[in-house]
């Protein structure tokens, strides 16, 4: 299968839509969650691993809430150049993106709570 063809490679490039909190609706979508798409490097080995297709829910920052990002994996990015000597500093920076855009952290946070639920049609 798709694990076993990318066993050990160099670089895994995979969609990472949604978070991993809406993995029904990813999966009812075809699309993988931020977790899925890291388990796939890990079962591969993928020396790296480059999340990329994120939802345009995020668009000023990947769905990185509450997410466990491995030391090798990046987050795409529109025009990144990614090349043998520069990859782990792409990693690197992942979990500083917080740091970096904290409105747009701030503004992710909120988008993750859970809905409170609503009453609707009771008289």
């Amino acid at each position: 299968g798709f694990i076993s063809a990318g066993k050990g490679c160099d670089v895994l490039i995979h969609e990472a839509t949604h978070q991993s909190s809406l993995a029904d609706q990813s999966a009812a979508k075809k699309h993988s969650t931020v977790s899925q798409a890291v388990e796939v490097g890990v079962k591969m080995e993928a020396a790296y691993t480059i999340l990329t297709h994120f939802s345009l829910r995020y668009q000023k920052l990947p769905p990185i809430v509450d997410e466990e990002i491995p030391d090798n994996v990046a987050l795409a990015h529109d025009f990144m150049h990614v090349t043998e000597g520069n990859i782990e500093e792409w990693c690197a920076a992942t979990p500083h993106l917080p740091l970096l855009f904290p409105e747009h952290y701030k503004d992710l946070l909120k988008q993750s709570k859970p809905k409170e639920p609503t009453m609707t049609g009771i008289a």
